[in-house]
Order: C-alpha cells, then structure tokens, then sequence
C-alpha cells in the first residue's frame, strides 16, 4: 500500500549517506534573512549552491551566477510570499492563477543562468518553502510522465505528488482506525514535512530503485508497519 511503501522509502532515503546534507543545510540554514527579498545576501546563496552540488547538480557556482540567481529569487519572491502559508496539502493546485504563479517562479529560478536547471529549481523552491514544493530529478519527473518545464512542475507534477499525499493519508486512516492528523504525524515521523516525505519516497522508487519501496506500494494489505 502506498502509505507503507512513503514510510520504507522514507528509511531507505535516510540510510544514504548523502540524507545528511540536508538536515545540515536545514539547521545551519539563516532563516531570518530569507523573510524577505531584500535582506537575502550572495553568502546566502552561495551556501544553497554549495548544497546543490552536494547531490552533483553541477550547478554554476561562479560569482557571476550566484549574483544572477540572487536576482531571481528576490524577484521570484513577491510570488512565493503571495502563496501565503500553503503546504502541500492546502494548496488550491486547481486554481489557474496558483499554477500561473507557481510556474513562473520556477521559470524565472531554473533560467537565470547560462542553461536551464530543472533539477536545482525544485530543490531551491523547496529550500525557500519546504511546505509545498516537491522537488524532483531527472528519474522522477520521467517516471510522472512530466517533462522539465516549468508548466509541467505547475501544472502536473505538484498536483499529481498532492494527490499522493492524500491518498497515503486516506488508507493510512482507514487501515490504522486513526484521525487524518494522526496520519500526518506518522508519515511525518522523520522530522521532515510532507513534501520532504514524498521526495524521499520518490528518491528511493526511481533514483535509488530500491525493490522492498515497489514491493511495498504493490502490497494488497496493511498487515505490518514499514
């Protein structure tokens, strides 16, 4: 079932070596200076590439760039601030002007450079609201029949990853007898939002391939805990 099969891609994605890059970046994260477009500096952005490439983004970390996508996130911002307190359970992914915002947000952030970064767009968007953005690579937006536009991220990708989210939930609270929060705080139990939940359920199924999250999800029954 697909809540079990989110909770063993969740501990597989924990056993990689690299799930630690970003706990550091989270906790090391200046979160105060990303309240506001204007008080972002380049050290800032400089330490979120440094990230990126962490997972091999090869992501342009010259001066140059790190100024360009300083620009695009501040200018991405009045946008992402008009989204308000929506995660990825909330959001309204059926309202035109949500996905509008949402897919020129990303655009502005994936072509600020000298070549279009898909990839670290979503991983950004995430850092800035991990809430609601899902990020994806190369494996993951295929295996959702997505191609790398910003429309499809807005448009296909999140609602598709919403929609996962809620199904989890709806047999997580039938097979458990709990309540929906209650759900939520399990699938959650890591630490990380739902969003993050669902990445690393994503990382493990098509980046890492791992066998026990397939056999997991094609479970007929919730007979035991992952």
């Amino acid at each position: 079932m697909l809540w079990q099969a989110i909770l063993v891609g969740s501990k597989f994605y924990h056993l990689d070596p690299r799930a630690t890059y970003y706990d550091r970046y989270s906790s090391d994260k200046r979160m105060g200076l990303w309240t506001k477009p204007d008080t972002i500096p380049e050290a800032e952005v400089e330490r979120l590439i440094l990230f990126l490439n962490q997972w091999n983004s090869h992501y342009d970390s010259s001066p140059t760039q790190r100024r360009q996508l300083l620009q695009a996130i501040r200018s991405a911002f009045p946008r992402i601030e008009a989204l308000g307190k929506a995660t990825l359970l909330t959001i309204d992914l059926s309202a035109d002007s949500v996905r509008r915002d949402i897919s020129l947000v990303f655009q502005a952030i994936a072509s600020c450079g000298s070549r279009y970064e898909a990839t670290a767009a979503s991983k950004i968007l995430h850092t800035i609201k991990p809430e609601l953005f899902v990020m994806w690579d190369n494996q993951i937006q295929g295996s959702y029949a997505c191609d790398r536009s910003s429309d499809d991220y807005a448009s296909r990708f999140l609602p598709r990853m919403q929609k996962l989210v809620l199904k989890a939930l709806g047999e997580y609270t039938t097979a458990e007898d709990v309540t929906r929060n209650e759900a939520m705080r399990a699938l959650m139990s890591c630490g990380h939002t739902l969003a993050k939940v669902i990445d690393e359920f994503n990382f493990a199924k098509f980046t890492l391939k791992t066998d026990e999250v397939w056999d997991a999800e094609l479970s007929a029954t919730a007979s035991a805990r992952a």
